[in-house]
C-alpha cells in the first residue's frame, strides 16, 4: 500500500473531526441536553444556515446583498400556510418554502442583478423593507399554529431538522464552491470584467449563486416556522434576518467554508453571554468586532487561525 500524501491525511482528519462533532451532536439530545441548550442549538443551526446562504451569494460571488430576511421571511410565511394552515407534509412543505423564495429571488433577479456594487446591495435591501412594510400591513397580528399541532409539539424534532438542514446547507456549498460552477462564481467576485472577458457569463453564474443563496434562505425560514408555535409576520422580514448572519459570515471568514460557521458560533457565544446584562446590546459588541475585523483582519477568524497555525509551524512571530 502506496503511504498517504499529505493531502490525504489531512483530509482524513478532517473527516474524521467532522464524524466526531455530526455524531457528538446527533447523540447531544439523548446524553446531554436540556431545553436550554436544544433551543440555543436550533437557533444557532439557523443561523449558520443563513449565514452559509448569505455567503454563498456575498462570499464567494461577491454581490453584497442586504436583503436576505426577505427570502427567509417568505419562506418561514410560505410554510407556514401551505404546513399549518393546508396540512401538507413537512417533507413536502420545506422544500416548498425554498421554492417560495426562489420564485421571489427570480421575480427580483433579472432587474437587480445587473446592478453592481452599492446600487445591489441597496436594491435588495430596499425590497427586503418594502415587503416587511407590506407583510406588516396585510398580516398586523400574531398567527399561531393549530392546536392539534400544539399538543403534539416536540423540541427534540426541531433540533434534529434544524441540525439536518444545516449538514445540507454544509454539503451543498462545499459541492458548489469545489465545481467547475464554484470557479466561475469566484472568477466573478475576483475581477468580474475579467470574467466577462474570458467567457464566463455574468448573469448566469450571479443568478445561481442567488436561487441558491435565496433557497436556503428559505428553507431556514421554514425551519423556523417549523420550531415556532407563534409567529409575527413582519418579524420574519426584520433586518435582523440579514445582518446577523452577514456580521457571523464575516468575523468568522467569507469566501471560506468554515468561516460562517465559526461566526455564527462566535455570535451565539457572545449571545448567550450578554443577552441576560445586555439585551441586545451584545450586538453593539459584535458590531464593533465586525469592523474591527473588516478594517485589520478582512479574513476573519478564518485568516486568523491559518496566520496562528502558521506562526506555530514556522517558529516565527506573527506579524
Amino acid at each position: 500500500m502506496k503511504p498517504l500524501t499529505r493531502w490525504g491525511e489531512n483530509g482524513m482528519k478532517r473527516m474524521f473531526t467532522w464524524g466526531v462533532i455530526v455524531l457528538f451532536l446527533i447523540l447531544f439530545p439523548i446524553l446531554a441536553a436540556t431545553e436550554h441548550t436544544l433551543n440555543l442549538l436550533v437557533f444557532l443551526f439557523i443561523t449558520i444556515v443563513l449565514a452559509q446562504s448569505w455567503n454563498i451569494l456575498g462570499g464567494y460571488a461577491g454581490q453584497i446583498s442586504l436583503g436576505n430576511a426577505a427570502f427567509f421571511g417568505i419562506g418561514a410565511l410560505a410554510f407556514h400556510f401551505i404546513a399549518w394552515r393546508s396540512g401538507i407534509p413537512l417533507f413536502l412543505a420545506l422544500p416548498a418554502s425554498g421554492l417560495a423564495a426562489i420564485a421571489l429571488a427570480s421575480f427580483i433577479g433579472i432587474p437587480a442583478l445587473r446592478l453592481r456594487g452599492a446600487y445591489f446591495a441597496i436594491g435588495t435591501l430596499a425590497l427586503a423593507e418594502a415587503l416587511r412594510i407590506t407583510i406588516g400591513n396585510l398580516f398586523p397580528r400574531t398567527v399561531y399554529i393549530p392546536t392539534a399541532y400544539i399538543t403534539s409539539y416536540r423540541l427534540v424534532d426541531r433540533y434534529y431538522l434544524a441540525l439536518a438542514v444545516t449538514l445540507i446547507t454544509q454539503i451543498v456549498a462545499t459541492v458548489i464552491v469545489k465545481s467547475r460552477t464554484g470557479l466561475g462564481i469566484r472568477a466573478i467576485r475576483d475581477d468580474e470584467e475579467a470574467a466577462d472577458t474570458t467567457g464566463v457569463s455574468l448573469f448566469k453564474y450571479k443568478y445561481l449563486a442567488l436561487v441558491t443563496s435565496s433557497f436556503f434562505s428559505g428553507i431556514a425560514g421554514g425551519v423556523f416556522a417549523y420550531y415556532q408555535i407563534s409567529i409575527l409576520p413582519a418579524f420574519l422580514f426584520s433586518p435582523q434576518w440579514t445582518f446577523e448572519p452577514l456580521v457571523a459570515a464575516s468575523v468568522g471568514g467569507s469566501g471560506t467554508l468554515l468561516g460562517p460557521i465559526l461566526g455564527s458560533v462566535f455570535l451565539i457565544i457572545l449571545m448567550e453571554l450578554f443577552a441576560l446584562t445586555l439585551g441586545k446590546g451584545y450586538l453593539i459588541i459584535f458590531g464593533g468586532l465586525f469592523v474591527l475585523v473588516v478594517l485589520f483582519l478582512p479574513g476573519g477568524l478564518m485568516e486568523a487561525s491559518k496566520r496562528i497555525g502558521k506562526a506555530f509551524s514556522t517558529n516565527k512571530p506573527i506579524p
